[in-house]
């Protein structure tokens, strides 16, 4: 990983990076996404006061995002295996604050209940445990507290595809918002452009719901990448 190449690469970004040095490395490998077309006062009345619902020629969105977090450290140390990789899943609609574009999540889990203590606690980020198993193209996810769950199955074909402006809107966002304690953070992200390939995915079942918003096995749209290295700063203020 180079991060001194990664940051000279802004030509995918709508807002200039953090003055703070990068704080956090992680390596996204296999990541699947699943897209789905939602009416926008749906999720308008979800968000938190203050944050402003962002569109693509009037569609509002929301996407599921599953992926392998491998190599993560700090920025002065070296990844500790146990700690370092896990899967994560993560549901996601797309805001505007203060004219800076990002996400804003639904849901967060992974697989190892040791990233939901380090990352609620350094990082301020909710995750919650799931038991997720992830092998050969397949993938399942159950959190009986939340009453999610998903099974899905993907063949990586490798050929990288031709984006449309729709593709980059859902995919090249660089931060993430999030509210607690009536208060907006947010958390900072960069990498270089990526790399969508073709693959072949198919949603087995599905059981997503926030409050009308329920996902079906039918995305309207999906993507798949195969790796990005990712830079990521501590929380501030948004």
């Amino acid at each position: 990983m180079n991060a001194n190449a990664i940051l000279r690469d802004l030509s995918n970004r709508s807002f200039p990076l953090p003055k703070r040095s990068w704080k956090y490395y992680q390596q996204w490998n296999n990541t699947v996404f699943l897209h789905w077309i939602v009416p926008a006062e749906k999720i308008q009345e979800l968000l938190p006061p203050g944050l402003e619902l962002d569109t693509f020629e009037g569609n509002a969105w929301i996407s599921l995002v599953a992926f392998d977090v491998n190599k993560m450290r700090l920025k002065y140390l070296p990844p500790f295996p146990f700690v370092s990789n896990f899967t994560e899943i993560n549901v996601r609609t797309y805001v505007t604050k203060d004219g800076i574009s990002g996400i804003y999540l639904f849901s967060i889990e992974t697989d190892k209940f040791i990233e939901v203590l380090l990352t609620r606690s350094f990082i301020g980020i909710p995750y919650v445990k799931s038991e997720i198993k992830k092998s050969n193209g397949k993938l399942s996810s159950a959190n009986k507290a939340h009453d999610y769950y998903l099974d899905l199955t993907y063949q990586r074909i490798g050929i990288s595809n031709a984006k449309t402006e729709l593709d980059y809107w859902l995919t090249e966002r660089h931060c993430l918002y999030n509210y607690q304690k009536e208060r907006f953070y947010r958390h900072n992200i960069h990498h270089k452009e990526w790399n969508l390939e073709e693959a072949d995915i198919s949603v087995w079942d599905i059981n997503y719901n926030f409050n009308t918003i329920s996902l079906n096995i039918n995305p309207d749209k999906i993507h798949y990448s195969n790796k990005l290295d990712v830079l990521l700063w501590g929380r501030e203020i948004a």
